[in-house]
Parts: C-alpha cells; structure tokens; sequence
C-alpha cells in the first residue's frame, strides 16, 4: 500500500509540473514591455584594436516565465516568439543618439547556464575606447504571440569613466576620477571645494564608503541617535560600524576640522572592521596588524601614541605617504602650523588615501 501511495504522489507531482507548463496563461502586456535589469559594465579589450563590452543581465521571473510559454505553446523564435535576443544600447563620449548592437553570451558561458541570465558580451565595436565615457541601456527585442515585431522598454542606464570636473587640485584629478568610480566620493563632497580641509563628519562619510567598497556591505545608521549635535545619516552609519567615536557620550562636533593622524587611525579602523571578524574600538590593541615598517618619520615623536600603528600600517602599504623632509606632519603641533592647517587632512586627501586603501587591501 506504501508503494502504491508513493506511485501515486509521484504521478500528482508529474502532472503538476507538465500542468503548471501547458496550463500557463498567454504572457501579458505588461509582462511583453518589463525590461531587463542589468549590472557590472565593463570595456574589455584584447591588447590590441578590438574593444568590447560586457555587462551582466538579469531577466526578471515574468519574462522568463513568458518565454516558456511561447517556446512549451511552439510558438519559436521562427514562429512569433515573445524574445529573439537582448539589445544593447550605448553612447559614447556623451553621443546625442544611442547605437545599438546586440548581446550575445560570453565564452565562459556553460550550456547549462539560463540562457537568459548572466554575463553578455557585444561585437568588437570599432568607434571605442577603454577610457571612452559610455552609457548603456538594454532591451528585448522579438514578437507577440500574434507575430507583431515589438520590443519591451530600456532596462536602467549604466555608466562608465563619466568625466567629472572636481574643484579640486591638478595632482589630485586622476585619482579622484578613480574614487568617483569606485563610488567613494560621498554625494556631499562632489561638487565641494577638495583643497579645503575635512571634517570629522565628511570624513564618517567617506569611511562609510571606504567600508561598504571593501565589504560589498550597505551601512545602515545606529538605531538611537546618542548625539545632540548632528543627525547625520552618514555619521550615525560609521558610528553603528564603530569606526568612529563621539567626543563625549552626547556630542560628535562634526565640523571639527581632522588632521592627518585621525585619519590614518580612522580609515584603518576601517579596514579592522572589514576585514577582522570581532573587531571593536574597545578592543583595538587585541588586533594588532601585521606590516613591515618602511622607515621610521623625522617627527615620530609628535605621532600620538595611539595613531602610531595605524600611521606606519598606512605608509608601510602605499596608502598615506610623508609630506617630505621625512615627516608624516600628524598634527599642528605649534601656533603657526596650526594657522595655515599644516597638519590637517583635505578632502581631496582624504579621499584619495580611502582609493588606494581599498585598491591596495582589498
């Protein structure tokens, strides 16, 4: 009888399945306009003139469910299939019309894979650079289930090396052009002045960034604001990861200017919270990090004792270099430095020293 029942509940699961598949309703308007979804823009080339792009596309559930449905009715791509391919939009260097080519898989597509989902490579494309400015966007190109050529609406826009004009000083400019890449500028410094110095609260901001590119995580602000000065969204995310603390139980003072010092000590509390499972501010010196100290500084002695790991862990990885004469300047230690901001962190710094940590470390 066992046997039998089992027999039984395997023929009600086959013809649920073939009935969920022939059963299934004709697509709808809206399923035949939703748009593909796409991510990870990349130009590749071959070290030579063949440049072309790659992007990864995802096909949301109500097209791929479309899909079946025509190919299970014999409806084909020779028969008035509802997809024949994805098509790539693109404009180079800020072009005022769209080209467009189609996608195809890549060569490490595995037969198996979703032929719909995944990473999508065009043609060569003759008119583009590795350093082009280029803008993407795709669609579904095909027929109804009538045959009516039509195609669904562009997926979301996808932009590469756009060109950014930063308030900010000649040496910085290509470096900075990086970080915009690698989505490290906070919104609240992108058209700023970068020469002027950084505040504590900016430099939350940029931690937050530095901390979310090397982790793939988002930040999310503490629960209960512990401030009574600021209510900073950016603030409060680096004070729930514990790379910042406040000057009291109650006060942040987020526009006190940083030196050079904090923000060595900062961004490396950064990288520990990362990268080191059970880090905690309270339990920094049970973490100590391992490098190779490169020299030691002609103003060693004006380090705080509590920023010296962090300063030579820094500099011993490329990422915060001296100011010259062999002095790293780690903060204003007399009325005349301290009246041209001598040791003071700029912004442009800050986030320049946040790039190379997550390029060197990551």
């Amino acid at each position: 009888m066992k046997n039998v029942l089992v027999s039984l509940l395997v023929i009600c699961v086959m013809m649920f399945s073939m009935s969920a598949v022939f059963a299934a309703t004709a697509p709808t308007d809206n399923d035949l306009r939703t748009a593909p979804i796409i991510s990870n823009l990349k130009i590749h080339d071959d070290n030579g003139n063949n440049v072309w792009i790659e992007v990864t596309v995802q096909t949301p559930a109500n097209v791929r469910n479309a899909i079946d449905y025509f190919e299970n009715h014999e409806l084909g791509y020779n028969q008035a299939g509802y997809i024949g391919g994805i098509m790539l939009q693109y404009a180079i260097d800020d072009a005022d019309e769209w080209s467009e080519t189609s996608l195809g898989h890549s060569p490490n597509y595995d037969q198996d894979d979703d032929p719909w989902n995944g990473i999508f490579e065009t043609e060569y494309l003759s008119e583009l650079r590795v350093d082009s400015k280029l803008v993407v966007r795709a669609y579904y190109s095909g027929a109804t289930a009538e045959g009516i050529s039509r195609v669904s609406d562009p997926s979301n826009e996808l932009v590469l090396n756009d060109k950014v004009d930063f308030q900010a000083s000649q040496w910085a400019q290509n470096e900075l052009a990086e970080a915009d890449k690698l989505n490290l500028i906070p919104e609240s410094l992108k058209d700023a002045d970068l020469t002027k110095s950084i505040t504590r609260a900016e430099f939350a901001a940029v931690s937050v960034k530095a901390y979310e590119a090397l982790t793939g995580k988002t930040a999310t602000p503490v629960a209960t604001n512990p401030f009574t000065d600021t209510k900073d969204t950016e603030v409060l995310k680096a004070f729930a990861l514990g790379i910042t603390a406040g000057t009291s139980d109650t006060t942040f003072e987020p526009d006190l200017l940083l030196n050079r010092e904090q923000a060595a000590t900062m961004l490396t509390r950064t990288y520990k919270k990362a990268t080191i499972e059970g880090w905690t501010i309270a339990e920094d010196g049970k973490f100590p990090l391992e490098y190779t100290k490169a020299n030691t500084f002609a103003d060693d002695k004006d380090i705080s004792a509590w920023a010296k790991d962090s300063v030579y862990f820094m500099n011993a990885n490329g990422i915060i270099n001296g100011v010259g004469d062999n002095k790293f300047a780690p903060k204003n230690t007399t009325s005349a430095e301290e009246a041209v901001g001598y040791a003071n962190a700029t912004r442009e710094q800050a986030i320049i020293i946040a790039t190379r940590m997550v390029k060197n470390l990551k």
